[in-house]
């Protein structure tokens, strides 16, 4: 069967940024392949238009870059927040504030975002909220397993 809108395909691949000689980022295992519906939104479309026409067995080897992937970095989702805000019972546990930690975060309406802290003031951490892989453009080599 070959892979085409509305069918859901099962791959194994493994995520490099830039190309396969740069840093590996995600790799699938055999006991918990990545499967989706090709052109339902759960992927790129720059990823399902590489799936389209492959089938089970078909190795794959493909680029998308940045503004086809996570986007550049949007410097507005890098925000300074005050330290205060983390209060709970009255009292701020400063072990939370270590560079690179990942910090939930809700906005007015309920909204959960992460943010990467990247900087820590006295009074202050300045959280990240793009994607780790926002600005990096990025590669995948893999094989679709099964097409439904």
């Amino acid at each position: 069967m070959i892979a085409e809108k509305g069918k859901v395909i099962t791959v194994h691949y493994k995520l490099y940024i830039d190309d396969p000689s740069g840093d590996l980022v995600e790799e699938t295992i055999p006991e918990d392949p990545y499967e989706f519906t090709l052109g339902s939104g759960e992927q790129f479309d720059a990823f399902d238009n590489n799936i389209i026409g492959l089938k089970k067995g078909d190795a794959f080897s493909f680029a998308i870059n940045v503004k086809d992937a996570f986007g550049e970095i949007d410097e507005e989702a890098i925000v300074e927040v005050e330290k205060k805000i983390f209060k709970h019972e009255g009292k701020i546990d400063e072990s939370i504030f270590e560079m690179y930690n990942l910090l939930p975060m809700l906005d007015e309406d309920g909204n959960e975002y992460s943010g990467v802290i990247i900087e820590i003031g006295e009074d202050h951490v300045t959280l990240d909220f793009n994607h780790p892989l926002a600005g990096e453009n990025i590669w995948f080599d893999g094989e679709v397993i099964d097409v439904k």
